[in-house]
Formats: structure tokens, sequence, C-alpha cells
């Protein structure tokens, strides 16, 4: 039959759609066995994001159905903490008084010491002098009487001016005589050589005629 063109056209024609028929077959079954991974993939990945999806909406309508009070605690605690660090009402009349008396004391203190300096720079060396306001200043700032080397003044200044600058100090001070006579005997020991202290205590505020340096009771 191969020698009649008839028969040829035809067995080509029945060949060729076998070996196609094959080609697709292996084709498909190729490309079957490609695409189920595929398809095992894109369902994991479905499947997670699905499920990521879902927990995050989950979230989110949780987030939203917190009641708004719940986020204050924090705030609230935060402003209770700074207004307790304020100070009370108590305290600021307090600090503000503790101020004034410091600032009334510093003054005092500072014209005791321009008195000082005015009244006894001509009898006195310049170092003698600020050591004698140094014994003053401690003087007003303890209660006890401070360890003091004796300091000798130019002869014009008598027992009774030492006893007047004494007075005048102790006075603005408010210190009590006794405890001025007990200062000014041991800082001007040499002047005073002569005089107790009860009698100093007794004569610091006598007036007499012929002295240089007068009582004063406006210093402070």
């Amino acid at each position: 039959f191969m020698r009649f063109e008839c028969y040829r056209n035809k067995v080509v024609v029945v060949e060729t759609p076998i070996a196609h028929a094959e080609l697709v077959e292996s084709s498909i079954i190729s490309e079957s066995c490609i695409s189920e991974p595929k398809i095992e993939i894109e369902t994991t990945s479905d499947t997670t994001e699905e499920v990521s999806i879902s927990s995050c909406s989950k979230l989110n309508e949780e987030v939203a159905e917190l009641p708004k009070e719940e986020a204050t605690p924090s705030t609230i605690n935060n402003i209770s903490i700074e207004e307790s660090n304020q100070p009370t009402e108590y305290e600021i009349f307090r600090a503000n008084a503790m101020a004034e008396k410091e600032r009334a004391s510093q003054e005092k203190l500072d014209k005791v010491l321009s008195y000082t300096k005015q009244n006894l720079a001509l009898f006195l060396s310049e170092t003698d002098l600020n050591r004698l306001c140094g014994y003053i200043t401690e003087y007003y700032l303890s209660d006890t009487l401070p360890k003091v080397e004796q300091i000798k003044v130019d002869a014009q200044l008598k027992t009774i001016d030492i006893m007047h600058f004494g007075w005048n100090i102790g006075k603005a001070f408010g210190k009590p005589r006794l405890l001025t006579a007990t200062f000014i005997k041991r800082v001007f020991a040499h002047t005073l050589r002569d005089s107790e202290i009860s009698t100093i205590e007794r004569k610091m505020s006598h007036t007499e005629s012929e002295c240089r340096i007068k009582l004063d009771k406006k210093i402070a």
C-alpha cells in the first residue's frame, strides 16, 4: 500500500497525531507534576495570609474595644507626682520668712562691720582691723565666744572708748552685756588689762565727756 500516494498521506496523517498526542500527553503530565507544588505553596501562603489578616483584624478590634479610661492612669499618676513635688503654701511662706530673716541678719552684720571700720581705721593697722572684723563676725554668728588673739589699739583710745565700742556692737547684735564684756576683754586684752569683766559689764554704757568713741544706739 505504500506505493500509492493516497495511502502514504493517510499513514502520515495517522502517525502525526499519534506523535503529537504523545507529546501533548507528556507535556500535560509534566505540567501537572510541576504545577502541583505551586498549588500547595499558593494554598499555604493564602492560608497564612488569611490567618495573619484575621489575627490583625482581631487585634485591632480588641484595641478599638478598650475603654478610653484605661489609657489615662499613667497620665493621672504623672499629674499627681508633679503636684506632690510642688511646695505647699506653708513651705512657701516659711522659705520666704527664712530668706527675709537671712537678709536682715546679713544687713545687720554689714552695718556693724562698716561701723567698726569707720571708727577704728585710725587706730588699727589694716591687718588688725580685718582680723577684728573676722572676730566680730564669728561672735555674731555663734552662740559661743570665738578663739581670738589680742589686738592692740593705738594709745589714743582709752578704756572707756573700748567699752563704748563693745556696748555699741553688742546692742546691735542683741547680745547679753556679760557676753559682750567677756568678748572685748579677750580681744582688747592690752587696753582692758586693768579692768575686770564685771567692771566692764557695768561701765559699758556709762557716758563720759572725754571719749573718742561715743555710745551709738542707731548702728543697726
